[in-house]
């Protein structure tokens, strides 16, 4: 009898999925009493050629393929649960690899009949080491990592009760009766060009479940490493994260409210004039610091004015449930207003005037970095510099060159091609896409008409002057 449901939400992840399904398969626990419901949102990738080999490799596994073309991962999560046959359901990330005990943990913290909500360690597996400014979103004690940007947390080796919002979706066991009688997930993780329809995720769910007085459980074995590539530790990623985290507060306020007053409208964090006598990197801090706040008011902002404009967009927000977890239809009328909101907002997005020669300072220090072999912190001041100044000359040149020592093909092109448009004549960013012709050939199906023309243009001069 299958006794828990293992629903795993995916979406072009096919090499680190075969991971987290091969780290369930290593649970000591009898086949039949779990199974293991992967619900493909849209993948493109390789990853249903994937999941059937597993099931042919390993037929004495419950494991099933779901294809869930509604975007988002709430879509995916609640496609699995609606088909589920476990009386308790787990939900893990795509990137994450489950401890030895973990299914054990699980079913052992679920005998206490008062338990409704079960979750654990979140290790970080770092794909290299983060840069020193991450620190100021991480609470390290003891060694133990706790960081909700990067869904990291670590509060120690004992079994505790704990409040239900410290329990994330990567690892969220709860009782199949619960999960729908407190409603389910709200909407999460929605592609940008419809994050007008996010949600507060597990949040929503995990306040409800506090609110009906349910106990959630912490148990240390129930364990994941999750995954944190390179991209994760870059300003661009957390200011992305911000962004969203801002769009889910405000549908947290606004379900709350039953409406759009009595909202707390969050500031922006004004960026200060440069100082000769503060070192550049405690100033580079500073204005990552900065830009990231503001990326979360941008997203609060753009979520409100977006909901003001659209009757649809508030009665999505407004639903008792997303069972029906179906995107309504915006009328033309309303797409075009909600598109005029996120260009206002991005152009009255607050963000600091370098000077030129801190940018040169800047660019000065990456270099360093760069003979001292520290490239991913290099990387890192060059995308706050061409962040601040996309014009300026080399800097997208020497992204590309980094991006290739370590082994980024695509975004290596992508920086040869940006250090073209400012450069049309530099050899160096030529080679580069010389160098990742496949790749570039890959790039070019998606780019845009002007930049295709664009590149051929180049690579003709080029060969005309060989």
């Amino acid at each position: 009898m299958i006794r828990a449901s293992i629903i795993i939400p995916t979406c072009n992840r096919a090499e680190w999925l075969n991971t987290t399904i091969q780290s369930i398969i290593a649970q000591e626990c009898p086949t039949s009493e779990y199974e293991i419901l992967i619900a493909d949102n849209g993948s493109k990738d390789n990853t249903k050629e994937v999941i059937e080999e597993l099931i042919l490799k390993h037929p004495s596994y419950n494991i099933k393929y779901l294809y869930e073309k509604e975007p988002g991962s709430m879509s995916a999560r609640h496609c699995g649960a609606l088909q589920a046959k476990g009386n308790i359901f787990i939900f893990i990330d795509d990137d994450v690899e489950v401890g030895e005990d973990w299914l054990t943990a699980i079913s052992e913290a679920f005998g206490d009949a008062s338990v409704h909500l079960v979750g654990g360690p979140s290790i970080p597996k770092f794909d290299t080491s983060p840069p020193d400014w991450i620190s100021n979103y991480c609470k390290v004690e003891n060694g133990r990592v706790t960081c909700g940007h990067l869904s990291l947390l670590d509060i120690g080796d004992k079994k505790i009760d704990i409040n239900s919002i410290y329990i994330w979706s990567l690892n969220f066991a709860i009782r199949k009766k619960t999960f729908f009688e407190a409603g389910g997930f709200h909407p999460c993780v929605i592609p940008k060009k419809l994050q007008h329809f996010q949600g507060d995720g597990e949040t929503g769910l995990s306040l409800k479940i506090k609110e009906m007085g349910y106990k959630a459980a912490y148990d240390p074995r129930v364990k994941v490493l999750h995954y944190i590539p390179r991209e994760r530790l870059t300003v661009s990623f957390f200011e992305g994260r911000n962004y969203y985290q801002g769009v889910c507060d405000s549908y947290t306020q606004i379900r709350k409210n039953n409406g759009l007053s009595n909202i707390k409208i969050p500031d922006y964090h004004i960026f200060e004039q440069f100082s000769p006598n503060i070192p550049v990197y405690d100033q580079y801090k500073q204005i990552i610091y900065k830009r990231i706040h503001n990326a979360y008011v941008d997203g609060f902002l753009f979520h409100q004015e977006a909901v003001r404009k659209s009757k649809t967009l508030l009665k999505w927000v407004l639903k008792e449930d997303y069972f029906n977890y179906r995107l309504p239809e915006l009328d033309p009328q309303e797409q075009q207003q909600i598109q005029e909101v996120r260009d206002h907002i991005q152009k009255r997005s607050t963000q600091p005037q370098w000077p030129q020669a801190t940018a040169q300072d800047m660019f000065k220090e990456a270099f360093n970095l760069i003979n001292s072999d520290d490239i991913v912190t290099a990387l890192s001041k060059l995308d706050t510099i061409v962040h601040q100044y996309p014009n300026m000359p080399k800097v997208n040149l020497t992204r590309a060159l980094c991006l290739s020592a370590l082994a980024r093909p695509q975004e290596a092109v992508r920086a040869a091609i940006a250090e073209l448009t400012i450069q049309p004549d530099n050899k160096q960013a030529v080679d580069i896409l010389l160098k990742n012709q496949q790749v570039l050939l890959e790039e070019m199906k998606t780019a845009s008409r002007t930049t295709v023309q664009f590149v051929e243009r180049v690579l003709k001069s080029r060969f005309n002057q060989v």
